[in-house]
């Protein structure tokens, strides 16, 4: 996705448990054996945020699902990056866009410079709720 004109990557993944897991290797096996998710994951995304008043998300490649190879590549090069970041392999007063987490605040996205970012206090993930560990699928079938 793009937002504010920036790429908001979203990367497709399934549980090594998962019955299909050795059968879906690549962007292609997905179409193949689960056909029709790709195109319904993509309109999720497309219009999620419209009930809160918000615009239709936007695309790059023209919505197109990348295969392994190009995720892995993107995968490899923003965790280079944050290792850089964290490392402190960067030049002094920059600014940057980090999720940060406060003891007395809920977790929000701000700009902050580089050096505040690693030098500011590192607080453990907030735990998830189970409820929201669920998954669906979403047939094109109709079984009326």
């Amino acid at each position: 996705m793009v937002e504010k004109s920036e790429t908001d990557w979203k990367v497709i993944a399934i549980d090594v448990n998962d019955p299909l897991a050795s059968k879906l290797n690549d962007i292609e096996d997905v179409e193949r054996h689960l056909p029709g998710l790709i195109r319904a994951t993509n309109e999720w995304f497309r219009i999620y945020k419209i009930p809160d008043g918000k615009p239709e998300n936007q695309f790059a490649f023209s919505g197109e699902a990348k295969n392994k190879k190009y995720a892995t590549e993107i995968v490899n090069e923003t965790h280079e990056a944050w290792k850089r970041l964290i490392g402190g392999k960067h030049s002094p007063g920059k600014s940057c866009l980090l999720r940060c987490a406060h003891a007395h605040t809920p977790p929000r996205t701000s700009r902050l410079t580089i050096d505040a970012c690693i030098q500011g206090e590192h607080m453990p993930a907030h735990p998830i709720d189970p409820s929201v560990d669920k998954w669906f699928f979403i047939s094109g079938a109709s079984n009326l």
